[in-house]
């Protein structure tokens, strides 16, 4: 009986272990950079800070606290969805800003245009009715294509240019419907998983301390 008195013992232990101390347990440990590298290749894309998605994986790690390859699993699908979702509120706003400028960049584009006069229309040739106004206009029309068009809201014509007749905020919000359902069910599975191995393990020190109670020692 007395053994039995040990493994209760050491079933409450492990309830507050801080993590491995044991060479064994140490290299296993290791890995986790090396598992949280693959998940990043799989994930951050180009242009995005792998810092960033670091912090949120030690973060959510570190609050989801799983056991075992099934709960690490999962808490990488958290991760993943987690992850897209802040991706597609960033697509969103990049698109916003592309769309905008883009309108403004067609305003400026005929605007320039009023302040010149054809000569020629065969051979193209135009002229410059206000120098000045026309300079200030066509150096407006620059920056709103280049805003239009800038790396940092690539993201968002990459989604507008995928969709299908305009519909990219509509595409946006039901790939942001889905990642949600993704995430939902992964966190709901995990807290299934924990909630059962956390019963077991309670049952089983439950179990542990009858049995010392009634050791006549």
């Amino acid at each position: 009986m007395t053994s039995e008195r040990k493994k209760a013992a050491n079933r409450a232990n492990a309830l507050h272990s801080t993590g491995p101390k044991t060479p064994e347990g140490k290299a296993v440990v290791r890995f986790n950079a090396f598992r949280h590298g693959l998940l990043a290749q799989d994930v951050v894309l180009p242009g995005e800070e792998a810092d960033a998605f670091e912090d949120l994986w030690n973060q959510v790690r570190a609050n989801l606290s799983p056991m075992g390859p099934v709960e690490e699993f999962l808490v990488d699908r958290v991760v993943n969805a987690m992850w897209r979702l802040k991706r597609l509120g960033r697509a969103e706003t990049a698109l916003l800003h592309s769309r905008v400028h883009g309108l403004k960049a067609d305003r400026l584009a005929i605007q320039v245009c009023s302040y010149e006069k054809e000569i020629l229309p065969t051979l193209s040739f135009r002229t410059i009715t206000d120098e000045a106004a026309n300079t200030e206009a066509s150096e407006a029309l620059g920056r709103a294509r280049y805003e239009r068009d800038r790396d940092e809201v690539l993201l968002g014509r990459a989604i507008d240019a995928d969709a299908k007749e305009g519909d990219a905020f509509a595409k946006l919000a039901r790939y942001e419907r889905s990642l949600e359902r993704s995430l939902f069910r992964a966190l709901d599975e995990l807290r299934r998983l924990q909630n059962r191995r956390r019963n077991r393990l309670a049952s089983s020190i439950s179990d542990a301390v009858t049995l010392a109670a009634g050791d006549p020692e």
